[in-house]
């Protein structure tokens, strides 16, 4: 991912330190005041900004301060930090990512796609093409996860851009039976 075509976000890289380390994954939670109480509605996204787009969501659920910022403790805590974007940026990482992956055929699915789309209410509406190079070094590259199924998303990526249009690591070549959620299970 790259913001070169974002100069207004220049310095704001979210992905920047740790992309190696994460393998394209980056955690977008999003807060937005809630119009009848003091609580928050937050919802969150897990993206793989290098290929598959839209790993897992969170629907929006209200929060208080505090419990918020418990949540964005532990919402974080796979990484070595996290920083703080304008809505837009956020905006334009979510939707970006989503469509990014869809040009090669992937959306989410089942849970994920009804939790996605509950969830990016709170996002508004995309301002056009998101202006984030996504992929790496110009072209999808994929790291599954121990809940992908890689022989279906090489299939998929072959049919989209050929042999030589992504590159790709194979990390865990066994696939459980059952797809866990992410995020872990909701409170």
């Amino acid at each position: 991912m790259d913001l070169e075509g974002a100069p207004q976000w220049t310095g704001l890289d979210p992905g920047a330190s740790d992309a190696e380390e994460v393998r394209g994954l980056v955690a977008v939670l999003v807060a937005a005041d809630g119009t009848r109480s003091t609580k928050s509605q937050v919802a969150g996204f897990l993206l793989d900004v290098w290929c598959l787009g839209v790993k897992n969501a969170l629907a929006p659920e209200p929060m208080s301060e505090s419990r918020l910022a418990g949540h964005r403790g532990v919402y974080f805590s796979a990484y070595e930090g996290h920083v703080q974007v304008p809505a837009p940026l956020a905006r334009a990482l979510v939707f970006g990512a989503a469509a990014y992956a869809r040009g090669f055929g992937f959306e989410p699915e089942g849970e994920v796609a009804e939790e996605f789309a509950e969830a990016v209410v709170l996002l508004g509406e995309p301002a056009g093409p998101s202006p984030i190079g996504f992929g790496r070094d110009g072209k999808p590259f994929f790291v599954n996860g121990p809940y992908d199924d890689p022989e279906q998303v090489l299939r998929t990526l072959r049919r989209a851009v050929g042999d030589d249009g992504f590159h790709f690591e194979v990390a865990f070549p066994e696939q459980p039976s059952r797809r866990r959620r992410l995020f872990g299970p909701r409170r």
